[in-house]
Parts: structure tokens; C-alpha cells; sequence
């Protein structure tokens, strides 16, 4: 494992949280995604349903109706669309 996650979740209109992370999850339109640092590249459709991002002992919960995620070298990025 290296590093943290560096994590950005954002609206279309808003940053809706930014920083680093241990653990994303997220859920892709073709099942649950889970990120550790380290991770392969991944760029993902989103469904309804919550990105978690854990940093520290601490969840933060997203609640999504579509969007999509982008993973690469410990870079994730969430563009996310309803219910935030």
C-alpha cells in the first residue's frame, strides 16, 4: 500500500468534499467499487446509490443518483449528479 487517496467529490455546481483518504466506495453501474491506494486505473459509471469516503476512523457518506468516478495513480476523482 502507498500513500493516501487524494479525493475530490464534486457537484456540478459545488466541491462537495476534497482532501486525502484511505478507502472510496462507490457504486459503479456494474457492481460496488472499493479503492486502496495502489489501486489499478479505473474509470467507472456511477448508479443511484452513496460514494463513502473513509479518512481516518471517520465515513463520509454521498448519497448519488448518477456520475462517474476516474482512478488513477492514488487520484480519485467523483463527479456526481442528484441527491447531494
Amino acid at each position: 500500500m502507498s500513500g493516501p487517496l487524494t479525493v475530490q467529490i464534486v457537484a456540478p455546481d459545488r466541491v462537495l468534499w476534497s482532501g486525502d483518504a484511505d478507502f472510496v466506495s462507490a457504486p459503479a453501474a456494474d457492481g460496488a467499487l472499493g479503492l486502496l491506494p495502489g489501486h489499478e486505473s479505473v474509470l467507472a459509471l456511477l448508479r443511484a446509490g452513496a460514494v463513502r469516503v473513509r479518512a481516518g476512523g471517520d465515513v463520509t457518506e454521498f448519497p448519488v443518483e448518477q456520475g462517474f468516478l476516474s482512478f488513477d495513480a492514488n487520484v480519485v476523482t467523483v463527479v456526481v449528479g442528484g441527491r447531494h
